[in-house]
Parts: structure tokens; C-alpha cells; sequence
């Protein structure tokens, strides 16, 4: 597969540059045949533009066999490499039509002011975006793998705000869109969104973001917190934290407190929850809450008929029963 890969890169890029010679000395041809009148100088020139054009192809042609090699020994990260290799070629194509066109000092100063002050106010956000793309390569502000959220005002972004209870877990929610970062390019960023579509962000809105980065790195602590409501007549609050926390074993539980009542039969606890580096967190989310539920559920199947008269309002007969029973015995 890889030999068949480079064999490929190989006959591309020979055709590259059989097309720039065949350009080239094509022109030469047109020139003695129809008498155009080029001249030494006009050749320079026009060779340093083919010279430039097969170097960036063929930049393209290395660089992207090259991450097609790399990508299943560094996955996400082979796209640096060749993004790189691409960035060289490019420089080094300049080089070499400079060379070529044997532009002097003077002239070619006069000529990239020029040119750079053109250029500059035509491709503003184009060059906006490679400057920011190097930026966020020599920086490593993100890196390819990287999990991580962008909140731009440059990215129109609007959380759902119904349902009420979609929110009822997190203490506060970050406005931005998150998933992993795929490819840094010259002049995009592509991350895959949770939802496995792919995004392409202009590298100067990301380099211009809040960037919330969920890779550890100066932390290893990822944590969870979950709400649960529950019915104050059926709560042991001598006992409740070490209840949670058993029902809970296996997890790390960082910390069980009240946060609010709800209404004046109900209290909401929160649940700090340490989940471990490479354990999915909606895996663990998702397990601890169904160990919360069945606890409510089998607390209310303990004190039932406390439960229903203080609580419902029902039943209150059964449970003066039960209190005048547990009271003889």
C-alpha cells in the first residue's frame, strides 16, 4: 500500500515537472516561430512563475502523500508534519524564482513593496489567515487531537434555552462549539463537532477565540457534577452523604452537598464525580445517575407511606398506622 503510494507520488510529480519544461521550452518555440519578440529578462521571468507554480504543486503532492504515510502511526498529528513539509516548499519555490528571474536587490525591493501593498489590501483576510495558521503552528496554541471548545463572536452560535431542565446539571455552560481538532491548516482549522459533522474555522477567528481546552494537560481531574432531586421524606440527613457515596462505590465522589430546595417538599443535592483520563464521561455520567435513581426509587419503597402523606398527601391514615406501630413495638 505505502509502495504503491509513493510510486503514485513519484509519477505525479514527474508530470509536474515534464509540464513545466514542455511550458517552458514551448514558449521558447512560440517565440522564434511567431517572432514575439521576448526578451532575456521576459524569459527569466516567465521561468521563475513555472518554477513557482510545479514548486507549490508538488509541495502539495509531498505533503499530502506524506500524511497519508504518517497518518496511521501519529494519526491527527500527521497533518502537522505535512503541513509543514507544504510550508517549506512553498518557501523554498520563492527562492528559487528569485534565483531563476536573477532579480537584483533594488528591483526586487521596489517590486515587493509594491506588490506586498497590492497584495496586501487585495488578500487581506486570506493573508489574515496563513499568518494566524503559522501562528497557531510555532505556538501550539491548539494541536491536532486536541478536544476543545471555540466561543467567538465571529461564530454565531445560539444553545438551546428550552426544554428549562437541559441545563440543570451544569453550574454554568461555555457558548461555543466543541470537538476535536482534526487538521490545522494554512488557512482553515477543521475539528469534528460532537455531533461528527466536520467544521472549517478561518485560522484567524480561532486564533482570535476563547479556546477551552478539554485534553489534559496541566490537570489529569475531569469532573462531572450531577443534580438529583429528591423528596425530603424520605431523606436520613445524618446519613445521606454516605449513603450517595455507597451507592455511588467505584466512583470517586468528590463532594455530596444541598444546593437549593426546590419547593418545600423537595431538595436538589449536587454530586461531584472524578472521572479518570480516558474514561468517557457521559459513560460515567450516565452510570452514576442511574445508581442515583434506583436509590431514590428504593428509598421511596422504604418509607412509602411517609412518603405519600408528607409528600402526596395521600395515604396519611396508613402512615399515623405505621408511627402508632412503630412506637408500641
Amino acid at each position: 500500500m505505502k509502495t504503491r503510494l509513493w510510486a503514485a507520488t513519484v509519477v505525479k510529480v514527474a508530470v509536474v515537472v515534464a509540464a513545466s519544461v514542455v511550458a517552458y521550452y514551448s514558449m521558447k518555440f512560440l517565440n522564434a516561430v511567431f517572432n514575439l519578440g521576448l526578451t532575456q529578462e521576459a524569459y527569466g521571468f516567465a521561468a521563475a512563475f513555472i518554477a513557482t507554480a510545479a514548486g507549490v504543486i508538488v509541495s502539495n503532492i509531498v505533503g499530502n502523500a506524506l500524511i497519508v504515510h504518517l497518518r496511521p502511526a501519529l494519526k491527527e498529528k500527521a497533518f502537522s508534519v505535512g503541513n509543514v513539509v507544504k510550508l517549506l516548499g512553498f518557501f523554498f519555490s520563492i527562492i528559487i524564482a528569485f534565483t531563476i528571474a536573477k532579480i537584483g536587490a533594488e528591483v526586487a525591493v521596489l517590486g515587493g513593496t509594491v506588490t506586498g501593498l497590492v497584495l496586501g489590501l487585495a488578500l487581506q483576510q486570506v493573508l489574515g489567515n496563513l499568518f494566524a495558521g503559522l501562528i497557531i503552528l510555532a505556538t501550539r496554541f491548539i494541536t491536532v487531537g486536541d478536544v476543545v471548545r471555540i466561543t467567538s463572536t465571529g461564530l454565531p452560535y445560539q444553545w438551546a434555552m428550552l426544554p428549562a431542565y437541559k441545563w440543570f446539571s451544569p453550574d454554568y455552560v461555555v457558548p461555543g462549539y466543541k470537538g476535536r481538532v482534526v487538521e490545522i491548516g494554512l488557512f482553515y482549522t477543521t475539528i469534528i463537532l460532537d455531533m461528527g459533522q466536520e467544521m472549517r474555522i478561518p485560522n484567524s477567528i480561532v486564533l482570535s477565540s476563547g479556546v477551552v481546552d478539554y485534553t489534559p494537560q496541566w490537570s489529569e481531574r475531569n469532573i462531572v457534577m450531577i443534580r438529583l432531586e429528591l423528596p425530603l421524606s424520605i431523606i436520613d440527613f445524618d446519613n445521606l452523604e454516605k449513603e450517595i457515596t455507597e451507592v455511588l462505590g467505584g466512583l470517586k465522589v468528590l463532594a455530596v452537598d444541598y444546593t437549593e430546595q426546590s419547593d418545600k417538599d423537595y431538595v436538589i443535592l449536587r454530586i461531584k464525580i472524578e472521572v479518570p483520563e480516558g474514561v468517557d464521561w457521559r459513560a460515567a455520567k450516565s452510570e452514576a445517575l442511574k445508581r442515583l435513581l434506583k436509590y431514590r426509587d428504593a428509598k421511596i419503597h422504604e418509607k412509602f407511606y411517609r412518603y405519600a402523606c408528607l409528600t402526596r398527601g395521600i395515604l396519611c391514615d396508613k402512615y399515623a398506622a405505621e408511627m402508632v406501630k412503630s412506637a408500641n413495638s
